[in-house]
């Protein structure tokens, strides 16, 4: 069954695929960039004006010489990029005049260039940040290229297969490819970007580049298609070369990435290997030799598994990114909310929760569908991450560097402002300051196109570095605050949450839905589903490669790394088995489901593929090389716990404390036994500093191992429930068997697993050792309590989700439930109890309500509305409340904030807001038709002409936000502080006011504009707010509508009136 039928009761969200529209809707064509048409005129969003010093060495009496070289070095570092620093970038040009002081003093108090600057030192230092930026195109069709080499086709002979009436691929390569903001990603516009910012000191992004996207454009450049040169990389290169002020480190670092694109975590070692030292094949012949190759490394998908290190390590690779959400699940106290406004997959289990509680949590809302909760400063700094070898038990380790979840999804969709600093800054460590690294694809959404690069990256940066916050490289980053030694954490499996119907999940269920049956309930021993079918295959194809290669070897061959890259002539058919079965690998293939011929491709290179191993196998020789297992599974997630997410139908189930464990298994030769080997842990606890817990050999604080024989099912191969979206029009030649066995009888217990699989060689292999706290069956750590909260304790100003369990008690048998509660010893009391509702899943009430600034302590006790109430014997409910974040959001995600008041209407025109906090919320209809703005002034001042060159004038403004007809681009303009945007069914903003105005006012004045879309467009006098009083085509200030704030505050937080 698909996932896109797992949805009920949940956000029903579109897989990234493009079938529906974008929270954000912007084209992603050059010409449709807001950018694309600078007769507009739009200004630049810049950060409040602030007086720029005047160079540290520029003084009175410098030689006409030295201010030549000085002021545009100096316009350089404070990131102006206007006429004036073009025109200053032509120092000839001012050499040619006899006196050119007086015009460089103009122009400089014209800037206010008129303060000394002086850095702050280096223990004073405040929140940095860096950019990921994520370029990928698959191998669309890896199926032998009909003339020269034999290897897979890439871009531009698939391209002529189809105009030549070939079937396949079905992805239209020349819509993908020709999209002009995907033309100049992929060619000059980071460069063009990097450029841009490197006037500070240490600005720059790093780039993960995968080799697919690198053959298809060696491809299409070398034909010169679509908009590609044989030079393509050229820009890239130059970038390269630029480098920092501090540790001269390479401004564009493009790091090391897993050739093809493939979901690491459920790799073979051996494949895991090839991949990473295809692309150190590649990379010089992309990138250049100088300067070396990068320490960094980007798993695709932000996929990642502690399983990894030892490779990566061996590698040569020093750091690699990783989410921050899946450190900070990996603490004990993380805060679990279910549903949109947290996380939308199954909680954390107790046996990944190494890392020690931190207290201080960053959420944020986003489009997604998620509220990814980050642990500050603990999840934004970088620290090292550790596996030890279960054979030897030697620890390996590199550094993680953690990616923001929530600010990275939202700098690929929107400005960003400086809100979210200014609250993780609470918490910075100034001689160890957090890294936030926004990191997202940089070749779709609003996030790949010009508005993007270069207006949103130069102008956010400028904002950020005049606030003192600081752009930096992650490379230089680390060369100045190095990971102590002992810093070690632990990191959670599971990829970003960007990925639709995975949302972060621990199993990676976008890629790896798990067996189902016809009525899509998840049935291990019996089921099927689409995507892990792939996996079987894969399975089987990569023992076949493995002991291929070991054959040929034996009798005296050899694998080169290169002719796998570029097969020629000269390839072996050890190399050429390789070379077509990593291209099976993209975890595109399975991201997009039955979509297209996407679930067709794996079976295509795999096919390839054995006509190479069977050429090898055939002849002979001895199999030495053991089962290939891939990476076990395990249903549920939580066994005896509480699970969530798309395959329960985003409701909470709770467990009975049973459990499968499953996998697909191959050999060549044919498999003698699979045994599944368990352990109980002696006192439920798996410290990062013992190692008991990771070796087969144990120790004193792990039982012995205990065995379960697993059985074996022939995987179907076929079309299993008929699904008319899938074409299996060409079928593999073998697929691994699937082997499972349920785990029973264990509870509240921390357990150690692995298979070992023996072929009919004698070859053994022992999979790696994972953990799973089998809970107690009751809903794990509260027990048998009727009462449990999450987060527990609550924290002010976040919401907490209660859950009650009514059987046993005196509203065993209530038909409804109401919440009655209070805080602080019930020294106040709601006087609305909420209802609560009923959750089949896990046989409790609940309800979520929002904890106030002034609890203490929440107080309560439940009651059916009918006079029955159960008050735990007389002693109530009672639980702590620690601090948490005061800064108050809205919700940002282009549908009405429920919370916003109407304050006016004309003529299908309508505008919300709303005040939280500092917080200002506005709203109206997004743009159809015309371009549309809404003014926020404290005071309307004299009439200004129009924004975006467009006819009439307007009252003096503090700030706006527009939304563009034409290509959905959405801005906040002339804003100071933390600003949040976004348009779907609505256009909707939040704006920090105090920050924006220094203080809040009593009144303050808005104003909706519509304008035709075109230059000069002219004012629609019918539907602005308010009102006009002269239909003169001017907003007067007279205009603007008056609103009243102490009526219009709603604090998001106080549930309850405070004391």
């Amino acid at each position: 069954m698909s996932r896109g039928k797992h949805t009920a009761g949940g956000p029903a969200k579109a897989r990234r695929s493009g079938n529906a529209k974008s929270l954000v809707s912007r084209s992603k064509l050059e010409a449709g960039s807001r950018r694309a048409n600078p007769s507009k005129g739009i200004p630049i969003m810049l950060s409040p004006w602030r007086r720029p010093p005047w160079p540290a060495c520029a003084v009175p009496g410098m030689p006409k010489s030295d201010l030549l070289t000085t002021i545009p070095k100096f316009l350089r570092e404070r990131g102006s990029t206007g006429l004036l620093a073009k025109l200053l970038r032509f120092p000839e040009i001012l050499s040619s005049m006899p006196n050119p002081r007086p015009l460089l003093s103009l122009l400089l108090s014209v800037l206010g260039l008129c303060t000394l600057s002086v850095e702050a030192p280096a223990q004073n230092e405040k929140v940095h940040f860096s950019y990921l930026w994520h370029m990928e195109q698959p191998i669309y069709w890896p199926d032998q290229q009909v003339f020269g080499d034999d290897r897979y086709e890439r871009a531009w002979e698939s391209i002529q297969q189809t105009d030549g009436g070939a079937a396949h691929p079905e992805n239209d390569l020349r819509a993908i490819f020709s999209v002009p903001d995907r033309v100049a990603a992929y060619q000059w516009r980071v460069r063009d970007s990097i450029n841009a910012i490197r006037g500070y000191p240490e600005a720059g992004a790093q780039v993960s580049y995968s080799g697919g996207l690198i053959e298809n454009l060696q491809s299409l450049g070398g034909a010169w298609q679509l908009g590609y040169s044989p030079t393509w990389y050229s820009s890239y290169r130059e970038a390269r070369g630029w480098t920092t002020s501090g540790q001269s480190v390479p401004r564009c670092d493009l790091v090391v990435f897993p050739f093809h694109h493939p979901l690491l975590p459920l790799l073979d070692d051996s494949t895991i290997r090839k991949e990473i030292q295809l692309y150190k094949a590649v990379y010089d012949d992309a990138w250049g030799s100088h300067p070396g190759q990068s320490k960094g490394f980007f798993p695709p998908e932000m996929a990642f598994s502690t399983r990894l290190i030892p490779i990566l390590e061996q590698e040569g690779i020093e750091w690699c990114f990783v989410s921050g959400e899946k450190i900070s699940r990996a603490c004990t106290d993380f805060p679990v909310v279910f549903g949109s406004g947290g996380i939308n997959c199954d909680p954390p289990n107790q046996a990944d929760q190494l890392n020690p509680a931190q207290g201080d949590y960053y959420r944020e809302s986003i489009s997604r569908g998620c509220g990814p909760a980050e642990a500050f400063p603990f999840a934004f700094t970088p620290h090292r991450a550790g596996y030890v070898d279960p054979n030897t038990g030697q620890l390996h380790s590199i550094v993680v560097v953690p990616c923001s979840q929530s600010l990275g999804w939202r700098d690929g969709y929107s400005p960003l402002g400086l809100g979210a600093f200014d609250t993780l800054q609470t918490k910075n460590d100034p001689s160890r300051p957090m890294l936030v690294v926004l990191a997202h694809d940089g070749d779709n959404n609003w996030g790949g196109g010009y508005s993007y690069y270069m207006d949103a990256v130069p102008n956010f940066v400028q904002s950020a570095q005049s606030s003192g916050y600081h752009a930096t490289m992650v490379e230089e980053y680390l060369r100045d605050h190095p990971v102590p030694a002992n810093d070690y954490v632990h990191v959670e499996d599971g990829a970003w949450v960007n990925a639709d119907g995975d949302f972060g999940s621990p199993q990676f269920l976008n890629w790896n839905w798990p067996p189902v049956n016809g009525a899509g309930e998840i049935d291990i021993a019996n089921g099927w589903a689409e995507d892990i079918r792939n996996w079987a295959v894969i399975t089987a194809c990569q023992n076949h490669v493995d002991t291929a290669e070991q054959v040929w070897l034996d009798a005296g061959g050899s694998v080169n790394i290169d002719r796998i890259l570029y097969p020629w002539s000269a390839s072996n058919d050890a190399e050429r088995a390789w070379h077509y079965f990593l291209g099976a690998l993209n975890s595109g293939f399975m991201y997009y489901g039955t979509s297209l011929d996407m679930e067709v491709k794996p079976t295509i290179a795999c096919n390839e593929a054995w006509q190479h191993t069977n050429s090898i196998l055939s002849g002979g020789g001895t199999d030495r090389t053991p089962p290939t297992i891939w990476t076990p599974q395990r249903h549920p997630w939580n066994p005896g716990s509480v699970n969530f997410g798309p395959q329960w139908g985003y409701q909470e189930y709770q467990d009975d404390g049973d459990f499968w464990v499953w996998t697909f298994i191959h050999d060549v030769s044919g498999l003698q036994s699979v045994t599944l080997k368990y352990r109980i842990d002696q006192d439920g606890t798996n410290p990062l500093s013992s190692f008991q817990n990771e070796t087969y050999a144990g120790g004193a604080e792990v039982g012995a191992w205990q065995n379960l024989t697993m059985s074996a099912r022939p995987f179907p191969d076929w079309n299993f429930f008929n699904d008319g979206s899938i074409n299996f029009f060409e079928m593999p030649q073998r697929i691994a068997d699937q082997y499972y066995v349920e785990v029973t009888g264990i509870r509240e217990k921390l357990v150690d697993y692995y298979i070992e699989a023996v072929d009919n060689q004698g070859n053994v292999r022992r999979g790696p050792i994972q953990h799973v706290w089998a809970g107690d069956g009751q809903g794990g750590g509260n027990g048998n309590d009727a009462v449990e909260i999450s987060p527990d304790p609550a924290r002010t100003g976040q919401p907490v989700a209660i859950r009650y369990d009514a059987s046993g008690g005196p509203l065993a048998t209530a038909s409804q439930v109401f919440l009655h509660i209070g805080i602080n010893n019930w020294a106040w009391v709601e006087p609305n109890d909420p209802q609560m509702s009923f959750n089949t899943g896990s046989g409790r009430w609940e309800v979520v309500v929002p904890v106030p600034d002034n609890a203490d302590q929440l107080d309560m006790v439940f009651h059916d509305g009918a006079g029955n109430w159960d008050n735990n014997g007389g002693q109530d409910w009672h639980f702590d409340v620690v601090p948490g974040s005061d800064d108050p959001r809205w919700q940002i995600d282009g549908h009405l904030d429920p919370d916003a008041t109407l304050l006016a209407s004309n003529n299908g025109v309508n505008l919300w807001a709303g005040l939280k906090g500092d917080i200002l919320y506005l709203a109206t209809e997004p743009a159809a038709g015309k371009d549309r703005f809404v003014f926020v002034a404290e005071n309307p001042g004299n009439l200004r002409l129009s924004p975006w060159a467009k006819g009439g004038q307007v009252a003096q403004w503090d700030a706006y936000l527009a939304n563009e007809e034409s290509n959905g681009y959405v801005t906040w303009t002339d804003a100071t502080g933390y600003t949040e945007i976004m348009a779907d069914s609505i256009l909707e903003g939040s704006l920090n006011l105090k920050q924006e105005l220094g203080s809040i006012p009593n009144v303050l004045y808005l104003a909706v504009g519509l304008y035709d879309t075109q230059d000069n467009g002219v004012l629609d006098p019918n539907r602005q707010i308010d009102q006009t009083v002269n239909g003169d085509g001017n907003l007067d200030g007279i205009e603007f509508l008056s609103v009243d704030l102490t009526t219009l505050r709603k604090n998001k937080w106080v549930f309850f009136p405070a004391q």
